[in-house]
């Protein structure tokens, strides 16, 4: 009986996917010479490039432009010996696990004619090298696309997947070109394309981030026609490209820019508590970065302006201090006479601030008639601030309350007396 149902299941679903053989196996493509993964700092004009295209709108196409990375071609490309795709054991009789989807699917592949094939797969790829070269890019990513999926698993699969996103890329698909880069990085873990694939993600990831600058619409808001950008929510794949570039490649010469490209994006939105974490995790993980020094500064800035007040958490107000400290100590010949001044001045008004919070305890303690407490928190301050103005102000308070008692009067002594005798012991 149970044979007859699994036959039924692949009729049923091969009638859904009659027609979909492809074409005959043909040529072999060429192979990589050596030298095809370069490092982005020979190709640092990215966002440049991008960025001006958006200033200035549509303009020539990708393959006319001087593009700010390096056009890979197909002949590029490596096409060595790679194994066949993993072959599960014939097993003896039907099996419940074989009515299992990813099993039925299989099988109705095969049925199908679209069970993965080394031959049809180099055909699709060389015609997807044609395509490439004339520069018909969205063309050549849907041959690459199926080329991959014939052969899975395999060197030509990863390479088809290079090209198929390498063309989404040039033919300004850049929501495609995405996806298909993190697929191969999904699946290729340990890919030679790495350097090349992070600096692609890096420049879209950019790309987005300055479209979003210039026009920030909202997280819904879809325009269909735009093929460039994602439907929604642009920078937030502009963040997640960010985050793709460093969790794929952490000690790549993009890492720490990354990282710091998503700290800015926080700061210039206002997200200061986010920002200054991602400062602090580029001064921890990447302390010989060139983006140091600033990172430094405006950390201290985004610790001020998480600082809510003197009736508030202090600990924004230690960290910015700390940072302070840390730049003068740390960087006495980089820093430029305005940012050494910008520093100082910050030091001056974080010392103020914290005379600040000592002065609203000395104060909340006055207002209640608590003048031991007043005491000690102006003679703190004084002593811890001297040159501010708010310890002018609490010397003035002390002199007043200097004679005052401690502790406001107690009206209701019989009461209190009868608690303290019943919890003496």
């Amino acid at each position: 009986m149970l044979a007859y149902v699994r036959k039924a299941l692949l009729l049923c679903l091969c009638g859904l996917l009659a027609g979909c053989r492809n074409g005959p196996p043909g040529g072999t493509p060429p192979s990589l010479p050596p030298g095809y993964s370069q490092r982005y700092s020979e190709e640092d004009e990215y966002s440049g490039w991008l960025f001006r295209r958006l200033a200035r709108g549509p303009d020539r196409a990708a393959s006319q432009r001087p593009a700010a990375v390096q056009q890979v071609s197909a002949e590029e490309v490596s096409q060595g010996p790679s194994d066949s795709p993993s072959e599960e054991p014939a097993s003896d009789g039907f099996q419940l696990s074989d009515l299992a989807p990813e099993k039925l699917w299989e099988q109705v592949k095969e049925a199908t004619g679209m069970a993965p094939h080394k031959g049809v797969a180099e055909a699709l790829f060389g015609e997807g090298e044609e395509l490439y070269r004339q520069k018909r890019y969205a063309e050549a990513a849907e041959r690459f696309k199926k080329a991959a999926a014939r052969w899975p698993d395999s060197e030509l699969a990863e390479n088809a997947l290079l090209m198929a996103a390498e063309s989404y890329f040039f033919s300004d698909q850049y929501p495609e070109a995405f996806d298909t880069y993190s697929q191969l990085l999904a699946k290729y873990k340990h890919t030679e394309y790495l350097d090349r694939v992070s600096a692609r993600i890096f420049a879209i990831g950019r790309y987005w981030d300055q479209l979003h600058a210039v026009d920030p619409g909202g997280p819904l808001t879809i325009d269909p026609f735009d093929h460039t950008r994602p439907w929604i929510d642009p920078m937030g794949h502009a963040l997640k490209a960010y985050e793709a570039v460093r969790m794929n490649d952490p000690t790549g010469p993009l890492a720490d820019d990354s990282l710091m490209a998503t700290a800015n994006a926080m700061f210039t939105r206002g997200r200061y508590s986010e920002a200054a974490d991602y400062y602090q995790m580029l001064r921890q993980h990447y302390p010989k970065s060139e983006h140091l020094l600033e990172a430094c500064l405006l950390e201290m800035k985004s610790r001020l302006e998480m600082y809510q007040g003197p009736m508030y958490d202090g600990t924004p107000l230690v960290e910015a201090s700390e940072l302070a400290d840390q730049l003068l100590a740390q960087f006495p010949g980089q820093l430029s006479p305005e940012h050494r001044e910008l520093v100082i001045r910050t030091k001056n008004r974080i010392v103020e601030q914290m005379a600040e919070r000592d002065w609203a305890m000395a104060q909340y303690y006055e207002n209640r008639k608590l003048y031991g407490a007043a005491r000690f928190y102006y003679e703190a301050l004084i002593k811890d601030y001297p040159q501010t103005a708010v310890a002018q102000r609490a010397r003035q308070r002390l002199g007043q309350i200097r004679d005052l008692p401690a502790e406001p009067p107690d009206h209701f002594r019989w009461l209190t007396s009868l608690f303290d005798a019943q919890t003496e012991p």
